[in-house]
């Protein structure tokens, strides 16, 4: 009899003298069945005896009561805070060294936490962790191992603010109700790994984060967020984006150089171009243009270079310097600003085109095998057969498309400048327009040649 109430009276998970009328001891038991000051004075006692006798903390399945404080205590082994409980308070690891590998997997901090300052010798992990409380900090912590946050519940904001990850860091799978995670100043050494797939808006900030070149690869995938490089470096690393819906990155202020980087990660998703800001997003245009430059993506390089004119354009409107908008928004439709040949090609078909329903119009002289005139009314029979409403057989069963050829002919010799003297203009009219075509042609044609250069091998 004796023997089955000493067995009664322990803690079915550690042993430990019952508390009260609970099945379980102080720190098993539930929150609503003992006081905080119960439960501190048993766990100073508790940590005490640690101390004393020189073994490692085991906290796991307890449920702290209360604000707990973990200020400054060095942990030399592992402890075990796996499914604890932190209820009705906040819980402080300011300061606090971890020399072992640490996991908090299933833990539910039921209030704010902060490890600020905080140092991790080893590899860290938060699996299955529940932060519902308030502000989550880990300011200025030291991570020299592994960390890894996979499938936890964040209730609220989360701050790395100049924390150092000395190895490879991941973040993924992981429920966010907050607005931001704070990366500003951090040190980033390796591998560094967000996936956030949450349907609500997220900011995540990297402001002024330090890289160490060539370890650094960064791997950022966001449903809907912002996503922030303000006043950063940003040399000699990998940058991976998935990005989706209303996600965009903040490259303001940033340098780029020899970073890998591509084009498919971040076309349509520069937040300055999105929010109108066109003089700012002409200036990371710029910079990414360089970039692209630098390590080789001259495809890349091309769009970067594209969509800086195109901003410099829109922002001559917005500012209503509309003369300068027409001139660039002419030599985009010319050649691209130097990018696009085929643009070129279009306005020089255009042009031939164009002249020759001109001298159809106004006259050629055929020199062989006979000297005949070649003058069709173009306008004035397009204009009737509109008003008849006889347009497609004036144009197509009844036009005269030997003697076009002709005009076509013509305007193509012009506007090459071959002048083989076979056909000429017989009015002061069509001497005109042969000498205007006759200075764009070669114009053109110098165009041409220099865009494509330029596309092909003149980078």
């Amino acid at each position: 009899m004796n023997k089955e109430a000493k067995k009664f009276n322990k803690c079915p998970i550690c042993g430990r003298p019952t508390h009260k009328e609970s099945e379980y001891c102080i720190f098993h038991t539930s929150a609503e069945e003992k006081t905080e000051n119960e439960f501190k004075e048993a766990l100073k006692e508790y940590i005490q005896e640690i101390k004393k006798e020189d073994k490692g903390y085991n906290f796991e399945g307890f449920i702290f009561v209360g604000d707990i404080n973990f200020n400054n205590i060095e942990f030399n082994e592992d402890p075990k805070f796996i499914n604890t409980k932190f209820i009705y308070g906040s819980i402080n690891f300011k300061g606090t060294r971890f020399k072992e590998k640490t996991s908090f997997s299933g833990v539910v901090f039921n209030g704010s936490v902060d490890f600020s300052g905080a140092f991790f010798s080893k590899e860290v992990e938060f699996k299955g962790t529940n932060f519902e409380g308030g502000f989550t900090s880990f300011r200025k912590v030291v991570f020299c191992g592994d960390v890894f946050f996979e499938g936890n519940i964040f209730r609220n904001d989360i701050d790395f603010c100049n924390a150092g990850f000395k190895e490879n860091f991941s973040f993924g799978s992981n429920k966010f109700n907050g607005s931001e995670i704070n990366f500003n100043y951090a040190d980033i050494n390796k591998k560094f790994e967000i996936a956030l797939n949450e349907k609500h808006y997220i900011n995540i900030n990297f402001e002024s984060i330090t890289t160490y070149f060539a370890f650094v690869n960064i791997t950022l995938m966001v449903i809907n967020g912002n996503i922030s490089f303000k006043n950063t470096l940003l040399e000699k690393i990998s940058l991976c984006f998935e990005v989706y819906n209303d996600s965009y990155i903040d490259f303001e202020g940033a340098r780029i150089k020899d970073t890998i980087l591509r084009r498919d990660h971040i076309e349509g998703h520069i937040i300055q171009e999105n929010r109108k800001t066109y003089d700012k997003a002409k200036e990371i245009y710029i910079t990414l243009k360089n970039n692209f430059h630098s390590i080789g993506r001259y495809e890349d390089e091309s769009w970067a270079y594209l969509k800086e004119r195109n901003m410099e354009r829109f922002a001559y409107f917005k500012n209503s310097r509309y003369l300068k908008w027409t001139i660039s928004g002419f030599l985009n439709f010319l050649y691209g600003y130097g990018e696009e040949p085929l643009k070129v090609l279009r306005f020089a078909i255009i042009v031939i085109l164009f002249f020759s329903f001109l001298y159809f119009n106004y006259g050629i002289s055929l020199f062989v095998p006979e000297i005949r005139n070649v003058k069709y009314d173009f306008f004035q029979n397009v204009w009737l057969g509109i008003k008849n409403t006889k347009l497609l057989s004036s144009i197509i069963i009844n036009f005269p498309w030997g003697d076009y050829l002709n005009s076509l002919y013509f305007s193509l010799t012009t506007f090459a400048t071959l002048a083989f003297g076979n056909i000429g203009p017989i009015t002061i009219v069509s001497k005109i327009i042969a000498g205007i075509e006759s200075f764009i042609g070669p114009f053109t044609i110098a165009l041409f040649v220099y865009t494509f250069a330029r596309r092909t091998g003149g980078r």
